[in-house]
């Protein structure tokens, strides 16, 4: 199983319907992975309370700087896009890295959250909708 949870807009939802899902396979003794890896706004809030923290802590891990990190590689400082907020720091996004950190990952169940709706850039060129064809 692998699945890409999206959803238009900030609080929406996302990391909730995640993280729910997540605990419920947990539950049914199922082994699952979340990943959350593009994140902006780290600076803005603890650590545990981030959507990556809010994943790591779902799947009954403490939440540490290593945990997210493993789940969540792309993590950019200011709440902004996620194109914007790349640029800025001069990393910017990659659909094929993006797609490979993805399709690559040896987990059996698999939830990818994603950053925001489907026409949400992630550079110049490509979409959330270009990266959830990594299945």
């Amino acid at each position: 199983m692998r699945v890409f949870v999206t959803g238009s807009g900030t609080d929406i939802g996302k990391t909730w319907v995640t993280a729910r899902w997540v605990e419920a396979l947990r539950a049914a003794g199922q082994a699952v992975t979340a990943l959350k890896p593009v994140l902006s706004g780290m600076d803005a809030v603890p650590l545990e309370e981030t959507d990556a923290g809010r994943l790591v802590a779902a799947m009954g891990q403490p939440v540490t700087p290593a945990a997210v990190g493993q789940i969540c590689p792309w993590q950019f400082g200011p709440p902004i896009s996620p194109d914007m907020a790349a640029a800025r720091v001069g990393r910017p996004l990659s659909l094929d890295a993006l797609a490979a950190f993805c399709r690559d990952h040896p987990a059996e169940r698999l939830i990818v959250e994603g950053v925001g709706g489907v026409m949400v850039p992630l550079n110049d060129r490509d979409l959330v909708l270009d990266w959830i064809s990594f299945r």
